[in-house]
């Protein structure tokens, strides 16, 4: 297993929104875009002064202030030409115990699972490389749809996202494709899916998995000859996050298939900062 060395911080210089929540970062030109799966729809843009970045503008999701909903941004992908994607979890939740409700409602809490529809998004927005403005933007909610029609993944809908239902944490952008990784569901003999798909054609897809032993995507991003996955817990439960080096084909093996055990291979173990306790991880680690 690969040592893992600390980088150099880098500052935000600015009113980031939901500091301590950021879920997704993408990086263009001298850019970079911030998104948090608690903020009220809005990406944050920074330009690179040096080391350091500075806010220069808030980029909302959606024009129609009329929607309310969280969209629970959980990934943020950008092409070479400046087009940005942008993907809500698409999961349920439980309602959690409150130690300031009664007995009863929180029996009653615990029994309650609610589906947010506007989640079920992924955003198309084109960036003007010289200034960040928008210059075109579309949504498409059709995934949803992919997901109900498709045997396995479907029968995961319904389950709230922390106890192995549907939750999208990763979006990466590949020759127009884009790769979503799933931290839930995690399937038998530890299998993760990653749908590999269009924005303008939702429907024709490709399932493809990666074994994580036992953990889903937290986060995926496009390098040279494949992709890095971040690796952590499905659960709020304690565990430990890895990186992963993956070639972006299919882990399933067959034997009218290459061998496939190098095709997803573990870099190492992240380690906690040391003021990072394992219950505060799941935020550090783009949650």
């Amino acid at each position: 297993m690969a040592t893992l060395k600390k980088i150099e911080k880098v500052k935000f210089l600015g009113e980031i929104h939901q500091k301590e929540d950021v879920s997704a970062i993408a990086y263009f030109e001298d850019y970079m875009l911030v998104g948090s799966d608690e903020s009220q729809n809005i990406i944050n843009l920074l330009k690179r002064e040096d080391q350091d970045f500075s806010l220069v503008l808030d980029i909302p999701l959606s024009l129609d202030h009329a929607e309310d909903g969280e969209i629970d941004i959980e990934g943020m992908s950008i092409d070479e030409d400046g087009t940005l994607y942008v993907i809500g979890s698409h999961s349920s939740k439980r309602k959690t115990i409150k130690a300031s409700k009664t007995y009863l409602a929180n029996h009653q809490r615990l029994a309650t699972v609610i589906a947010e529809t506007r989640k079920n998004t992924i955003f198309k927005l084109k960036l003007d490389p010289k200034t960040g403005q928008v210059l075109k933007r579309d949504a498409n909610t059709q995934l949803k749809t992919v997901l109900e029609k498709n045997i396995i993944l479907n029968r995961f809908l319904n389950i709230p996202s922390k106890e192995n239902g549907i939750d999208i944490e990763g979006l990466a952008i590949y020759q127009e494709k884009l790769y979503l990784g799933f931290r839930g569901p995690v399937l038998r003999g530890n299998y993760v899916p990653v749908m590999v798909t269009e924005f303008d054609d939702l429907l024709d897809y490709e399932l493809r998995y990666v074994q994580l032993d036992g953990n889903g995507i937290r986060d995926i991003t496009r390098v040279q000859d494949g992709f890095l996955l971040i690796a952590g817990p499905v659960g709020d439960g304690r565990g430990a996050y890895q990186l992963y080096f993956w070639n972006g084909e299919d882990t399933i093996p067959g034997e009218d298939r290459p061998d496939t055990s190098d095709y997803c291979q573990l870099i190492g173990e992240i380690p906690l900062p040391k003021k990072i306790s394992r219950s505060q991880s799941r935020r550090h680690y783009c949650s």
